[in-house]
């Protein structure tokens, strides 16, 4: 099985985030979910709205099954907010990808 290295330069991962946000908003949020959760993106998706308002997000992991609690992050929650604003919570957060990248 092949593995693949994390990015662990912080600039290099300030270049794809801004990047991302010009380009395609949605790999941006994905990211940026990813970045500051350490969810995987089956469990991001599985995720709905109203479960990002809190200040936490409690929930199963679909590949290991293991319960955990992920505190939200001002950070995360800013980035975040333009998203929740506009749909309802029980929604499902998986966006649309109707840009092509």
């Amino acid at each position: 099985m092949n593995f693949v290295q994390p990015i662990r330069d912080p600039d290099q991962i300030q270049q794809i985030k801004e990047h991302l946000k010009e380009k395609n908003e949605r790999n941006y949020i994905l990211l940026v979910m990813g970045i500051n959760t350490g969810l995987r993106i089956s469990d991001i998706f599985k995720l709905k709205v109203g479960d990002l308002k809190g200040s936490h997000i409690s929930m199963r992991e679909k590949k290991t099954g293991k319960q955990k609690r992920i505190q939200l992050t001002p950070a995360l929650k800013r980035e975040l907010r333009w998203y929740i604003e506009e749909r309802e919570d029980n929604e499902y957060f998986k966006l649309n990808n109707r840009e092509d990248y």
